[in-house]
């Protein structure tokens, strides 16, 4: 069995190292997107001046459609000092093979609420924060391919720290002290610390990358995502509470609906730290405008409610607070975070981008172990 382990361990580490130590390096960095975009993009995150009244929603977004396409999302913080940011998003149907070709359009348009002034756009194909997240994901290539090289790898990661544990378990008490304990001052040879450093890291850090790659698996497999709903009770078919369909009978309008929506979810979430929203292709047309009102609470999950109203009348006809939904539905909403960091802030985020750094490092130091036994096995022989 030993034998066995240690050829599976072996291969999977040297069919998936390279795309392991390239997609780590860039998630241990991509931890601190936002850090790193408010800092690079403040120009644009933040407006000049905070005024007493803001501009209504509705001529803003018609402000922002007259120059861009396919605006159909906004981000709205509770930090007046900080813009709206629209999203213009179209998708590239032409066959294609780069992550920068997986979309015609994909732009952040910040802003100023008090003035209706655009502080600048962010083309995020060729932005280099949010390319360190595609790195990561699906390594600069098109998604339907890229994402699959990752995930692969992932699921490899996972057979890997199971075979690693079985490997490194130790037979007696012996055994125990020098798996779980570092001796380099008994050793100056770079080969023992680098062995060291790949057995006794790895047992340390073992639960924090098979949380990374549980959380990770999900953006590649379905199959994984429902047995997770499974695992947590719940029928993947019945996870999602749906919005019903608008009502024909609702008939009349107001004047600045997408305002009047946005002021009903802050009034019902006082406490929220933000609000996205999907915005209707026409200002004119009666459609779900769905608005999801992210909130601090002590659960902790990444908590957030969901608003549905009707894009013309103002009418809310649904809503999923965060009390009311599934397990499964709570986890799906945090798995970002988890898998992030950012679930508990600045501690968490630390403790991610030194793990996912320790990850890159991983393949590198397995592959130096098996490149010396490899030469000790040759002259050896001679």
């Amino acid at each position: 069995m030993r034998k066995i382990f240690n050829k599976i361990h072996l291969w999977l580490g040297l069919a998936s190292g390279l795309v392991v130590f390239i997609s780590m390096l860039a998630a241990s960095i991509f931890v601190w997107d936002e850090e790193l975009s408010l800092w690079y993009h403040q120009d644009k995150y933040f407006v000049p001046e905070v005024k007493s009244e803001t501009l209504p929603l509705d001529s803003l977004m018609h402000i922002v459609k007259q120059k861009y396409a396919a605006v159909d999302y906004v981000e709205i913080s509770n930090n007046q000092q900080k813009s709206y940011v629209f999203t213009s998003f179209k998708e590239n149907t032409k066959p294609h093979w780069t992550a920068a070709s997986d979309y015609e359009i994909y732009s952040r348009i910040f802003v100023d609420q008090y003035t209706g002034k655009e502080l600048g756009e962010v083309d995020l194909r060729y932005d280099w924060i949010y390319n360190l997240r595609i790195l990561h994901q699906n390594l600069l290539l098109t998604y339907d391919v890229g994402h699959y090289l990752v995930g692969f790898s992932t699921l490899f990661i996972f057979i890997l720290v199971v075979t690693g544990i079985y490997l490194w378990w130790p037979k007696n008490k012996a055994a125990l002290k020098q798996r779980v304990w570092f001796r380099w001052k008994n050793t100056t040879k770079w080969k023992r610390k680098n062995y060291d450093i790949h057995n006794i890291g790895g047992i340390y850090t073992f639960l924090f990358i098979l949380i990374f790659a549980i959380t990770g698996l999900v953006w590649t497999f379905k199959w994984w995502t429902n047995g997770i709903y499974r695992v947590l009770g719940n029928d993947p078919e019945k996870v999602w509470a749906k919005a019903p369909d608008i009502k024909n009978n609702e008939t009349g309008s107001i004047k600045n609906p997408l305002e009047y929506i946005l002021s009903d979810v802050k009034s019902k979430v006082p406490n929220s730290t933000s609000v996205g929203m999907t915005l209707p292709e026409k200002s004119t047309e009666s459609v779900p405008v769905t608005s999801f009102v992210r909130h601090k609470g002590s659960s902790g999950w990444d908590e957030s409610d969901s608003y549905t109203h009707n894009s013309r009348t103002g009418n809310n006809y649904f809503k999923v607070k965060h009390h009311d939904k599934t397990l499964g539905a709570k986890w799906r909403n945090s798995n970002y975070a988890i898998h992030t960091g950012s679930i508990y802030g600045v501690p968490t985020k630390i403790l991610a981008s030194i793990i996912s750094l320790f990850c890159a490092f991983l393949p590198v130091s397995g592959f130096l172990i098996w490149w010396g036994r490899n030469k000790k096995n040759k002259s050896t022989r001679r």
